[in-house]
């Protein structure tokens, strides 16, 4: 037994309707959900990643922001953001109780791997505003000292 459903046009056409207007909507929270914000595991707060242009205006305009290097000693002798600080990963964890969770930290690293891992420790710990370089500082086309 073969049963034909059959449709009356109308029907058809506002199931079409709602159709259509499902898949545009989840195009349009795709599209805008495409940010470079990024939430720790825990949801607990988010950090941003910035281009080089936008950490210079971060840097101008927020006198307290602290810059955390979090490459090896080595690579900051050869060359840093200036007033960077050098923090490994392994030094942050241990003085995290030193941070102030209220300013603003800006994280670079050699890569975006290292500055993430530490943004992302950060945020799991309570620190809400962080953001971290784009693509390291290789991409950093400033002054270093």
């Amino acid at each position: 037994m073969l049963k034909v459903f059959i449709f009356k046009k109308r029907t058809l056409y506002v199931a079409l309707g709602i159709l259509l207007a499902v898949i545009i909507g989840i195009a349009i929270l795709v599209t805008m959900s495409g940010s470079d914000e990024t939430f720790s595991e825990t949801i607990k707060y988010a950090y941003k990643k910035i281009s080089p242009e936008q950490a210079k205006v971060l840097i101008e305009k927020n006198q307290d922001v602290v810059i955390l290097d979090v490459r090896s000693e080595k690579e900051y002798d050869q060359g840093h953001l200036p007033q960077a600080t050098l923090m490994t990963y392994r030094e942050l964890k241990k003085s995290l109780s030193d941070f102030d969770r209220e300013k603003v930290y800006m994280l670079y690293g050699e890569n975006e791997r290292e500055s993430a891992k530490a943004a992302q420790y950060l945020g799991n710990n309570g620190f809400s505003r962080i953001y971290m370089l784009k693509g390291g500082i290789d991409q950093w086309p400033y002054d270093i000292e």
